[in-house]
């Protein structure tokens, strides 16, 4: 496990836009390692119902719905890139929103519950995922997962995977 940078992109949800910003990574010969893609509109629908079904809602749904009409024209993709730094320069010189951050990446054996005991771990020690996405193929025999905790967390989360 180490610490890495994820570089996130707010992309207009177009066709064709996903592909110009991975133009731009490519020209500067920047691989990308792990992607998630999710559609703003989707996350805040996702988040009104959560907060619905548990009583929670702090907003007046008509203020949800302006939210929703402003989010359906983007996206956000979130990137882990062989280059962060030099990804960040090309894409801000592109034009594109963009915020970095630190994330957790793990490469874990490709086996069913190892991602579960990563998370137990996390669990035990009260730290709390914000988000997680990674794949590998069906064969692989590594998997890749990248892991966002609160920055306050980051060192705690790296000292418990030292002999993982």
């Amino acid at each position: 496990m180490e610490k890495r940078t994820q570089i996130s992109v707010i992309l207009t949800n177009a066709p064709g836009e996903l592909s110009k910003m991975c133009d731009v990574l490519k020209a500067a010969n920047i691989n990308i390692l792990g992607m998630s893609i999710q559609n703003a509109k989707d996350s805040v629908k996702e988040l009104y119902n959560m907060r619905e079904k548990t009583g929670r809602r702090i907003a007046l749904a008509e203020s949800y719905r302006g939210i929703l009409k402003d989010s359906s024209d983007y996206s956000l993709i979130r990137l882990l890139v062989d280059q962060p730094v030099e990804g960040e320069k090309v894409l801000l010189k592109a034009k594109h929103l963009v915020d970095t951050e630190p994330v957790l990446v793990f490469k874990l054996v490709n086996q069913p519950g190892v991602l579960g005991r990563v998370a137990k771990r996390l669990g035990e020690v009260k730290i709390n995922i914000d988000y997680i996405y990674g794949s590998a193929m069906e064969d692989a025999k590594e998997s890749i997962f990248i892991v966002h905790v609160a920055e306050t967390d980051l060192e705690r989360a790296k000292d418990l995977f030292k002999d993982f």
